[in-house]
């Protein structure tokens, strides 16, 4: 019985460890596109955790503030312990020597028991009038939360295009490596072409180093690519919040050729104020604007009469309501309260004056930042523009390259064409796909950085 159990539980561990181990392959071979390249690294952003506690932080500041337009109720307990009794009449005088026929019960009503003391109070403190300064103070508050998502949109976007950058350039690495690749296969044929023909006497040694330079510095740059290529993609794992170590494969390698997006819709020249106006950085500045508004007028707040109500109740132990005596006896008061600033108004003239100057620089850096970036959308529209038609001449130059190459190897097969213009032939193909490869990164970064300088 034992040895069956034993034999059913190694078949169930095996079955576990193929499972296992067949997810690990699915997991290893699955291919992460760009989409989620860029929410994997805004999950694992340590920034926008960062910003979240921040707008958190500002959401509970909010509600902190919030709480000033109510009753500030505060309750206090006081425990008083004296050596001595109260005496009110010094019943030792009144009669001199027949002070004996005095009762003790009458000198007793002199006679005021304070050694210990209870006191209790409940207070509660309403603001009716203090020239708006907490509907400022919450309006501040509320701007403040909206800033904090703001900023934190900023970050995101800084993100993505850090990763869009990082993956582009693995692309672009992936594709100039398998071009490579083909570079080495062909002159590792060109290669052994040539040896042959210097075995048969129709090609010179120098012939044949000379291809080989060529191939040993395409192997070099074949080497030097791959190492560039494994940094980048160590650096997209540290940006996705994976192991440096974890291999990443792209859903865009392994293609030489890539698919282009349509070109992003360009503005007229009166759509470009709307455009700023959506930036995130821009609506941040627009709300410390109005922040720095605000603290003005809660500077002001600050130069006017202040008028509190305010409620309350007492009570002690011993009381004196009735009589001295050892029980709790209380009573309620009401009133209100108001405070004017005398010599505050002074040091809040000054105040008031400096939020003024601040609130000047908060416009100008506003002002200044949407003539920024204002001419950023129109430089990345030029350069959306230049890339396009720097691809499209990239394309022609292939082509012209490849049909070069191809008449090149069939002159040099025949005999017509000799060895050195056959590798240039290949030099210059190889020149051509590398520019080919870099147009198309370039028009897939301008339009990604396009979107985002657009907030599109």
């Amino acid at each position: 019985m034992d040895l069956r159990l034993s034999v059913r539980t190694k078949r169930i561990a095996l079955l576990l460890t193929g499972l296992v181990a067949s997810t690990s392959l699915l997991s290893a071979q699955e291919k992460l596109t760009l989409d989620e390249c860029r929410e994997m690294a805004k999950t694992h952003s340590r920034v926008l955790q960062q910003k979240d506690a921040e707008r958190e932080a500002a959401h509970a500041r909010k509600q902190e503030v919030f709480t000033k337009f109510f009753p500030q109720v505060t309750a206090r307990g006081a425990y008083l312990h004296m050596q001595k009794e109260f005496h009110l009449i010094d019943w030792d005088k009144p009669l001199g020597s027949f002070n004996f026929l005095i009762p003790d019960r009458l000198r007793h009503l002199g006679t005021v028991d304070l050694r210990n003391v209870w006191v209790a109070n409940v207070t509660a403190i309403q603001p009716i009038y203090l020239g708006g300064k907490i509907t400022m103070g919450y309006q501040m508050a509320s701007l403040a939360e909206r800033l904090q998502g703001n900023l934190r949109e900023t970050a995101a976007t800084e993100i993505e295009t850090k990763v869009d950058e990082t993956y582009w350039q693995i692309i672009s690495l992936d594709s100039k490596s398998r071009l490579l690749d083909q570079l080495v296969t062909l002159l590792t044929q060109t290669v052994r072409d040539v040896d042959a023909s210097i075995a048969a006497g129709v090609a010179t040694k120098a012939d044949g180093l000379s291809v080989r330079t060529k191939l040993s510095e395409a192997e070099v740059k074949r080497s030097q690519v791959q190492n560039g290529l494994e940094l980048s993609k160590m650096l997209l794992a540290d940006l996705c919040g994976l192991e440096s170590s974890a291999e990443i494969h792209l859903a865009d390698e392994g293609q030489i050729e890539l698919a282009l997006p349509a070109p992003t819709e360009r503005l007229q020249a009166e759509d470009l104020p709307a455009a700023v106006e959506r930036r995130s950085e821009v609506r941040s500045l627009r709300m410390v604007d109005t922040i720095y508004s605000k603290r003005v007028r809660m500077e002001t707040a600050e130069l006017l009469p202040k008028v509190y109500g305010f409620a309350s109740y007492s009570a002690t132990n011993p009381n004196s309501f009735n009589g001295p005596k050892k029980e709790f006896g209380g009573q309620y008061y009401l009133g209100a309260m108001l405070q004017v600033p005398i010599s505050d108004l002074f040091s809040g003239s000054f105040r008031r004056r400096q939020a003024k100057a601040e609130h000047r620089v908060k416009q100008l850096e506003l002002a200044e930042a949407r003539s920024k970036i204002t001419l950023q959308m129109k430089q990345a529209i030029r350069t959306a523009d230049d890339a396009r038609r720097a691809y499209q001449t990239a394309l022609k130059a292939v082509e012209m390259a490849r049909e070069n190459l191809r008449y090149a190897e069939v002159g040099y097969k025949e005999g017509v064409i000799p060895l050195l213009n056959y590798t240039m032939a290949q030099t210059a193909w190889m020149s051509a796909q590398d520019s080919l490869i870099d147009a198309q990164i370039r028009v897939l970064l301008s339009e990604s950085k396009l979107k985002n300088i657009l907030a599109l």
